[in-house]
């Protein structure tokens, strides 16, 4: 598994220090995408849940406690909302989570801005 931080614009929201849940923003540039990479997202604590939003194509990807690391609700966006398994599309650890840059999964995207929110 590797981490790709190339063309990457991150923006926390909040105090990741106080333990409550954690949100952020990240705009990706026209070379930012490497398949089969993760994006890791450092939010201090180990996520319970986790929503990723992709704004620029309205596709979001939900992940709760008890879903394994390739399940996903994933909404695109006309509004269809499906179990998404991507293989390891969301892998959770005690520092945070990574999202995999992955065309099927189409949550990250070269010249795209998405906002992440975390809850412990």
């Amino acid at each position: 598994m590797a981490d790709n931080s190339a063309g990457q614009t991150i923006t926390t929201t909040n105090d990741q220090s106080t333990g409550g849940a954690a949100s952020g923003k990240i705009v990706f540039d026209s070379t930012a995408i490497t398949t089969t990479d993760y994006v890791r997202v450092e939010c201090g604590f180990q996520p319970r849940r986790i929503l990723w939003l992709n704004l620029t194509d309205r596709i979001s990807v939900d992940w709760f406690e008890g879903m394994t690391a390739s399940q996903n609700l994933k909404t695109v966006a006309a509004g269809t909302r499906t179990l998404d398994t991507t293989a390891n599309a969301v892998v959770v650890d005690s520092k945070g989570f990574r999202i995999l840059q992955d065309a099927t999964l189409g949550a990250i995207a070269a010249s795209k801005t998405c906002i992440w929110f975390a809850n412990p």
